[in-house]
């Protein structure tokens, strides 16, 4: 297959370590992202159980004409996963943010209002409330918040724009459960939590199409389908497929019954969720593969964050063909673990890009990525997609 290729725009040092990134996908707001850090630093503090702090920021910026632009930053307890509703809940813009302290935050990005002299004067993002999954009658020791995943993906493809009054959220943490939340404008309720791996449940995720199916992966090597309609005291389907703990999941929201996941094991398998006796396809990707993201403008390349052999696009046409690279980015030079496609419009993105090329390629998109030790978030644009 043609290779595309990727060239860097931006780098910022992001002083913690880098986990997350995340573009705004509501319309007006495609230029905004977030990036999550995650830092383990010594603690003085007396009383604690252990004898250090999970430390984290989180970044919000703005790509336009004149560059990268930090506009705020928040420290906060460790960020370990960060996901924007994509449409709006009662009008407002919601982005959800997993921490340390087995917490789910929800911030509202807000218009900004400005002082008399032209300045600042209130934050974009405005905390609005939070969930804790910690369980204090069980729970001894921390929990961590460690995927998450809203049921409107494909929601917002059907009808760009639409609001609606509340929204699921799925997340998983360490304890192996995974817990159903719905989320209004003002507050979270559980509305179903369970058991569902041995070990960490490393992600879990929505069927885009039928969302009373979820799917989780967990470090005990499975992966399960729990159907919200029979309950949760068992999986309806499971498999073992991958040999190591599964990392990442992804539903195509444009094709139905598809299913990606990737696993330490370093392989991306592709699914037709109807039967999980065995994948459709293999494909080695190398370094173990964290996340895996769809693009947002055909839902037929993946953007795969691998860990120890940097980020990978991956070709995928339809079910039936094999999956190729179609290009890789190595410029972090430590774990790669956020990753997201920018979900402007090619005209838009276009205007953004500083290509020195005449004439300049049409298709053109924006994609972020981060890297864990040397603390990086880039921002790149990826052009010749293969025809």
């Amino acid at each position: 297959m043609q290779q595309a290729t990727v060239t860097n725009l931006y780098c910022w040092d992001t002083v913690y370590s880098a986990d997350s990134v995340e573009w705004c996908p509501i319309d007006s707001n495609k230029d905004i992202l977030v990036c999550g850090t995650y830092q383990v630093e010594p603690s003085d503090q007396e009383g604690l159980q252990q004898n250090y702090r999970r430390l984290g920021r989180l970044y919000l910026f703005k790509v336009d004409i004149s560059g990268l632009n930090l506009l705020e930053k928040h420290d906060l307890p460790a960020v370990l996963d960060l996901k924007w509703c994509h449409v709006t809940v009662s009008d407002k813009i919601l982005l959800a943010v997993a921490n340390a302290l087995g917490e789910v935050l929800i911030y509202e990005l807000s218009e900004t209002d400005y002082d008399g002299d032209g300045s600042r004067c209130s934050n974009m993002l405005k905390f609005v409330t939070k969930k804790s999954i910690h369980c204090k009658e069980f729970d001894t020791g921390e929990t961590l918040v460690l995927s998450m995943d809203w049921c409107t993906a494909r929601k917002s493809m059907i009808n760009e724009g639409e609001t609606t009054n509340e929204a699921l959220l799925v997340v998983s943490d360490s304890r192996g459960r995974i817990t159903v939340l719905t989320v209004t404008r003002t507050e979270i309720v559980t509305k179903h939590t369970w058991k569902a791996h041995e070990f960490e449940a490393w992600i879990a995720a929505f069927d885009y199409w039928s969302t009373n199916i979820i799917y989780s992966g967990g470090d005990d090597s499975k992966l399960h389908v729990f159907d919200l309609r029979v309950g949760t005291s068992a999986s309806v389907q499971s498999s073992k497929a991958h040999n190591a703990g599964v990392t990442s999941l992804h539903c195509n929201a444009a094709t139905e019954n598809w299913l990606v996941s990737g696993s330490y094991d370093e392989n991306l398998l592709s699914w037709d969720t109807r039967s999980l006796k065995s994948p459709i396809m293999t494909t080695f990707l190398g370094g173990g593969v964290w996340r895996l993201k769809w693009d947002p403008r055909y839902w037929r390349y993946l953007l795969a964050a691998c860990m120890s052999n940097g980020f990978q696009v991956v070709g995928c046409p339809d079910q039936s063909e094999l999956p190729s690279i179609v290009t890789e980015y190595q410029e972090h030079k430590s774990l790669a673990y956020g990753a997201d496609w920018c979900h402007l419009p090619v005209e838009e993105s276009q205007c953004l890009l500083k290509l020195g090329q005449n004439p300049q390629p049409k298709d053109a998109v924006l994609i972020a990525t981060c890297s864990f030790y040397d603390h990086k978030m880039d921002i790149s644009y990826i052009y010749n997609f293969p025809s």
